[in-house]
């Protein structure tokens, strides 16, 4: 058995569950990166109904800390994947304010050029 499966095995089942929500942020942290705000939904949603799963059960005081600091952590990702959204937004706006004035000219030239 190697270190990884160690590891694994010597995790409760709630910090298993801890695991995967850290890894799944960064998945969508990933592929907001790429731009695939689809597979970003789709995963947010997806850690939502974990999120939702995982605190069902009340945490104990000795995994609050790991707790405490797993939410922290998810909260900077989203923070980083919301600023990266902010950004694609106002790109995407600049290009369909550009795509307006492109064609209102287009069609000033065209009612120029008619005959």
């Amino acid at each position: 058995m190697n270190n990884i499966e160690n590891i694994s095995t010597a995790l409760t089942v709630r910090q298993q569950s801890l695991q995967a929500l850290l890894m799944l942020t960064e998945q969508i942290r990933e592929l907001a990166e790429q731009n695939d705000w689809a597979g970003a939904l789709s995963e947010q949603r997806r850690r939502r109904s974990m999120i939702d799963k995982f605190f069902a059960m009340p945490c104990s005081p000795a995994e609050s800390s790991a707790v405490a600091s797993a939410i922290e952590s998810m909260l900077l990702v989203d923070k980083d994947v919301t600023d990266m959204l902010y950004r694609q937004r106002g790109t995407l706006s600049q290009e369909a304010n550009q795509s307006c004035r492109n064609i209102r000219n287009v069609d000033r030239y065209l009612s120029n050029s008619s005959v």
